[in-house]
């Protein structure tokens, strides 16, 4: 699953390599990233503008009364998405990008940090792949934008901190996966695909519990506690318990 992420990454430059339209109001930096919370997306429009713009982080699916639902919806399954009534609409017609500057799984309450390093700079920006849905409380209320992250197994290394990782593609996949004109049907695999190939050159390491935000989260545990990437096996797994006219669908 995916269910805490980094968000350390500029909105400009972002905006300006899908040539997106920038929304003024988005979430700051952060480094502990929860559901529930605005994050920034990037969708394309029924105009076939791009745009990066603010969603909260748990898809609320239109027909429903309340905001609160009764399970989670912060992530949704790839492989289950298209059948499953909650993600179903979004799935077939409303996909997005989540920018992260890396993510967190845990493994017997101990977190660690995954991310694609680069020496001497910042970590390259992971393209996570997303759903989006809007949902107002009223026919009179304002519309709010929701969204989720797609999950599929874990491979490799990653397997053994947890079994589940986000589904994430190279940054020359992402005009396909916005694109309305490319289907779910094609590119739900496609994507799932790439996400192996990602997860090959991803790296991780514990971290400290997640306590308030800043950098500091992401830094490594004890340098001479575990090797990067290999951490030791000592089994389980365990997270802890915790419109705009031309957009909307």
């Amino acid at each position: 699953m995916c269910g805490r992420f980094a968000s350390d990454w500029d909105a400009a430059t972002i905006a300006a390599k899908f040539g997106a339209e920038l929304s003024p109001d988005l979430p700051r930096r952060s480094w502990n990233v929860s559901p529930g919370g605005n994050i920034a997306i990037l969708l394309e429009g029924n105009d076939g503008k791009r745009r990066l713009t603010p969603a909260r982080w748990s898809l609320i699916p239109p027909w429903s009364p309340t905001k609160t639902l009764k399970y989670p919806t912060f992530n949704a399954r790839i492989e289950s998405a298209m059948e499953k009534p909650t993600f179903r609409d979004s799935a077939l017609r409303m996909r997005a990008v989540i920018p992260a500057s890396g993510y967190y799984e845990w493994k017997r309450k101990r977190p660690y940090f995954f991310s694609k390093p680069v020496a001497n700079k910042p970590a390259e920006t992971l393209w996570l792949c997303g759903l989006y849905s809007w949902w107002r409380a009223s026919g009179t209320s304002p519309w709010e934008l929701t969204a989720t992250i797609l999950t599929r197994d874990a491979v490799g290394p990653l397997a053994a901190i947890h079994d589940r990782m986000p589904v994430m593609i190279p940054e020359s996949m992402v005009p396909d996966w916005l694109s309305k004109q490319v289907s779910s049907s094609d590119i739900f695999p496609a994507a799932s695909s790439a996400t192996e190939e990602e997860a090959g050159v991803l790296r991780f390491h514990e971290v400290k519990p997640l306590r308030g935000d800043g950098p500091e989260l992401i830094e490594r545990k004890g340098l001479s506690e575990e090797a990067d990437g290999a951490p030791r096996d000592d089994g389980g797994s365990e997270e802890p318990g915790d419109p705009v006219s031309l957009l909307r669908q």
